[in-house]
This record gives structure tokens, sequence and C-alpha cells, in this order.
């Protein structure tokens, strides 16, 4: 199995808005209740069995998104 390193696990709770003990807790209905779309959810749990590269790739990804979204906001309104 692969386990993702502190700093990885950080940018995924900053990006999902989570803790880093939520992420780490083997509680699927946790999760399940913090996040409401199941596709999502799978997709993520898909990730996290891939190469640290890759789960780094889609939190970049993800953090670059949110950010962009963000900054939508603030300019539109």
């Amino acid at each position: 199995m692969i386990w993702p390193t502190m700093e990885l696990m950080v940018r995924i709770a900053k990006a999902f808005d989570v803790s880093v003990d939520f992420l780490i807790k083997d509680d699927k209905e946790a999760a399940v209740g913090k996040i409401r779309n199941q596709e999502l959810l799978h997709q993520l749990e898909e990730i996290n069995s891939r190469p640290e590269e890759d789960q780094e790739t889609v939190v970049s990804f993800l953090e670059a998104f949110i950010k962009r979204r963000k900054f939508e906001e603030l300019v539109h309104g």
C-alpha cells in the first residue's frame, strides 16, 4: 500500500477544508457525511491508492481550481 507524505496530507486537508485527522481516520461514514457527492468520494478513494506523484498532481489541480473559483467569486461578487 502507498501512503502519502504528511505534507501532502496537509495540502489535501486544506483543499477539502477538513482536518488531517479527518483524512486519516478509517471511518468511511464520517467521510460520506462530509462529502455528499458519491462520485467525488469514489474518485478520492481511487486516487488514494495511486502513487504519491499522482496524488500530488491531483491535489495541485484541486488547489488551483479552488483558488481560481474563489478569485472569480471575489471579482464577480
